[in-house]
């Protein structure tokens, strides 16, 4: 037997080998000195370490429980056996054996590191953040610790605190893979969704197969919407390596709807339904891509998805909104309007409290710019905004079919739709600090000039050869007279439909915490008053700027009203405006189904089979010009 002195020499030398990173001289160094002494614990411990070092961790756990048989009080050991559980994603094993190293050693920073790894496998958030704090007390300060502090930090919800410890990461390691999802995928939850978008792109540049990098950017993909032909293919990426990987086919089957692609989404959706039979999402996203009235055994699971209380409120509230309009499909109207009532009371209490409707405060708004905005201010400012006629701006109410002449307008070869943005607020923030600022002569003329042709290079690259590109989200209606002086050649289309309609429309779909004024049908008649007013000032200072299309005339004569459309866009007539459902585009509002179709006109007066239930909204909106006094 070789003496003691060669056994411990041979080890230093696997331990410098080690260090060094010589991972294959180290790994055989020790398996000498185990050769010679196969009950030795420190070479058993630290062959167990070296075989995690190379991504062997399910090897490394019997060398590991080995070393801890013969020396029970080994701390150290108990420490590198929770790195190979946490390895191999066993985290309540992992806990166990890192509890028993910093019961043995406080001072092991490895081991609050791997308790802390634990507890975040476990979803308990608190507690790893806890013990990475304890490893932190103990002088570990390496940059594996702090990513997985900033993943904790995220999760538990402090999304700039996350996007900072990420951020610093970045700077001391600017190609790390981990830290460029993580940031990326703080910044998307701090809706810095282009930021994201980018960090995303990178990530999956660097590591083009990794599924966690194809991952956070469907993720990111799937909640700009802009993108939905990408969205499609990075999922169909996930999907190659992992084809059951239920939340990837929730969004490939979201991708393939907004694309159009209702037979395809409906067969995902059944896949998602045959590999999780009880997933609380599947009833109503099945009925979300049916316009046929659902048989009555899909109707009881909408039913009972409601009133099932263990559900994620979120899945209740949308199993509701489906039901009721399964109803309404089926002319079951009474019961239809008690889901509706019933989702709606439900999202309102979701709403953040950031989130409430303010109305007075949004009125306060209002009465600023129609006061601002004078002809005399655009005359005094008539040089300020970029020249480009390419931005189209169609606005108004939700649901006053808006989605329907963007359908129309970019079936057009000359014309882009570019879907709803929120480029204009976010625009005007930059440009004023706040985007409800209006204290115009204080913008700086130099950053106006930058931003305004920033955004008119990006909407040339959504463009392509295209002469127009349309914004279409329904709420720039607010910041009209800033579009006019930011870019003085847009154009600009305000839709106009029955207000009884377009109430009814808002209270029964589920806009979730977009729309917090859409909770009641007096809610929405409201809105539909304060919006209307708001239009009527616009229609005084923009002459000529502004034209208007009422949806009742669009279905009633849709080549006279889409050629009207066209002349004030400037382009020729062409007749693919008249096939506008046959044409290839995503579409991401909740009139995905609608614009699919040729035109048909069941939807004009479809508040009359709601009529009894809305006598609070009818008695706002009476005095409306669009209802013609009434009835």
């Amino acid at each position: 037997m070789p003496l003691e002195s060669d056994i411990e020499s041979t080890l230093d030398q696997a331990i410098a080998s080690h260090e060094a990173r010589a991972f294959d001289r180290a790994e055989r160094l020790y398996r000498d000195v185990l050769a010679a002494d196969p009950d030795h614990p420190d070479a058993l411990n630290l062959l167990g370490v070296v075989l995690q070092d190379t991504e062997r961790a399910a090897e490394s756990i019997a060398s590991i429980e080995r070393a801890i048989a013969i020396e029970p009080d080994f701390p150290e050991a108990f420490a590198n056996l929770a790195r190979g559980l946490n390895a191999l994603a066993r985290s309540e094993e992992a806990l166990a054996a890192a509890r028993k190293a910093t019961a043995g050693d406080p001072t092991l920073g490895e081991a609050w590191f791997q308790a802390g790894l634990a507890h975040f496998g476990l979803g308990q958030d608190r507690e790893a953040l806890h013990a990475f704090e304890q490893a932190q007390a103990t002088g570990v300060d390496s940059v594996e610790l702090r990513m997985a502090i900033a993943a904790a930090t995220e999760r538990s919800g402090d999304h700039v605190l996350a996007a900072e410890i990420w951020d610093a990461v970045l700077l001391e390691r600017p190609d790390n893979l981990h830290a460029t999802i993580g940031l990326g995928t703080s910044l998307g939850n701090l809706k810095e969704t282009d930021a994201a978008l980018e960090l995303h792109r990178k990530a999956v540049a660097m590591a083009p197969d990794d599924n966690t990098a194809l991952y956070a950017l469907a993720v990111t993909l799937f909640r700009q919407r802009y993108d939905c032909n990408e969205l499609r293919d990075v999922c169909l990426r996930i999907l190659t390596t992992d084809p059951d990987h239920v939340d990837t086919l929730l969004m490939l089957a979201a991708a393939l709807t907004w694309l159009g692609q209702f037979d395809e989404a409906r067969e995902v959706h059944r896949k998602v339904l045959a590999l999780r039979p009880d997933h609380p999402d599947g009833p109503w996203l099945l009925a979300s891509v049916s316009n046929a009235p659902l048989p009555d055994d899909s109707l009881n699971e909408l039913r009972a998805q409601f009133a099932d209380t263990s559900l994620p409120m979120a899945s209740r509230i949308a199993a509701v909104f489906a039901l009721g309009k399964s109803l309404d499909r089926a002319g079951a109207y009474d019961e239809a309007f008690l889901a509706f009532k019933a989702g709606n009371d439900m999202a309102r209490q979701e709403v953040p409290a950031d989130r409430v409707y303010d109305r007075p405060a949004v009125l306060r708004y209002f009465e600023q710019v129609t006061t601002l905005f004078t002809p005399a201010l655009f005359e005094r400012h008539r040089s300020l905004g970029h020249p480009s006629e390419l931005p189209v701006f169609i606005v108004g109410m939700p649901r006053s079919g808006t989605t329907l002449v963007e359908q129309i307008a970019a079936s057009h070869p000359a014309i882009h739709g570019a879907g709803e943005r929120k480029d204009i607020g976010a625009l005007l923030a930059r440009i004023a600090g706040n985007q409800n600022d209006l204290r115009i002569g204080q913008w700086d003329p130099g950053l106006i000039a930058a931003e305004t042709a920033r955004h008119i290079a990006m909407l040339e690259g959504l463009g392509g050869n295209a002469v127009r590109v349309i914004d279409k989200l329904p709420d720039n209606i607010q910041f009209l007279g800033q579009i006019a002086l930011l870019f003085p050649n847009a154009r600009i289309i305000v839709c106009q439909r029955d207000p009884r309609d377009v109430c009814f429309s808002c209270f029964s779909t589920h806009f979730g915490d977009q729309q917090t004024w859409s909770f009641s049908p007096e809610e929405c008649a409201a809105r539909a008053l304060d919006i209307e007013r708001l239009t009527n000032a616009w229609r005084a200072v923009l002459p000529g700027r502004v034209t208007e299309i009422r949806y009742e005339e669009l279905v009633g004569d849709l080549e006279a009203e889409s050629r009207r459309l066209m002349t004030f866009l400037g382009v020729d007539w062409d007749p693919a405006c008249l096939d506008f459902h046959k044409t290839a585009r995503q579409v991401t509002t909740a009139s995905y189904m609608q614009v699919r179709q040729p035109l048909y006109d069941s939807s004009v007066g479809r508040w009359r089979s709601y009529e009894k239930h809305l006598g609070p909204m009818l008695a706002l909106l009476a005095g409306h010009p669009r209802c013609g006094g009434g009835r």
